[in-house]
């Protein structure tokens, strides 16, 4: 099973990737699912989820805290909190695995994730800039013994697909457990800057239209 575990729809203010199309480019990828990681919402995984489709849809949320970005996976509801230490414990009390995303990305990352009780980190983000972001990620992934997690962090179609975790299983429940005891693959290429860009926009746009 195939899945990529970061992917933004519509319902994240700096993509406007339409469900249908987020589906379509999934499926044609070959990929056996994704996780729906909108920023601060699960509108996206709530209406995807009942779509007419093959792929398996792993709830989860991209929770913007007062020190950085954090993901959520296995979360089928918001979280309001923006304390990231508050973050950390709501999601694991609902069951979800916390996730750093792009960790070593110093334009996106935050300094203090360490000192968080996180279960695993991005060891590959498409969308880092420099190829050394994901490397140095690997790395501290390998050193501490943390579970690695990949993903597109897709906020354009062309971009889903470019990085997913592979394990041996056949459904959801099964894809979690052998994700927890990190029998799994991790694949991925990057992601071209001009998609980086692009997603700078959507935000600029949003905030321009809502003024916010």
């Amino acid at each position: 099973m195939k899945i990529d575990l970061h992917v933004h729809t519509e319902f994240s203010k700096d993509s406007n990737t339409p469900l249908r199309r987020v589906v379509r480019e999934a499926e044609r990828k070959e990929l056996d699912g994704i996780a729906v990681t909108d920023h601060d919402t699960v509108e996206g995984f709530k209406r995807i989820k009942d779509m007419d489709h093959d792929l398996h849809i792993i709830p989860g949320i991209e929770i913007t805290t007062d020190e950085g970005e954090l993901l959520g996976l296995f979360v089928e509801k918001e979280i309001k909190k923006r304390c990231a230490e508050e973050v950390v414990d709501e999601v694991h009390r609902r069951g979800g695995l916390v996730i750093v995303p792009h960790p070593f990305d110093p334009f996106r990352g935050f300094k203090s994730w360490k000192q968080l009780d996180f279960d695993g980190i991005e060891t590959f983000n498409s969308r880092n800039l420099l190829g050394a972001m994901n490397r140095k990620a690997e790395n501290y992934a390998e050193e501490v013994g943390c579970m690695r997690s990949a993903g597109s962090d897709a906020h354009t179609a062309w971009e889903i697909g470019k990085a997913y975790v592979k394990a041996d299983a056949e459904n959801i429940d099964e894809f979690k457990k052998r994700f927890e005891e990190q029998d799994v693959e991790i694949h991925g290429i990057k992601s071209s800057p001009t998609s980086y860009i692009l997603g700078n926009f959507e935000k600029l746009k949003y905030k321009l239209l809502t003024d916010e």
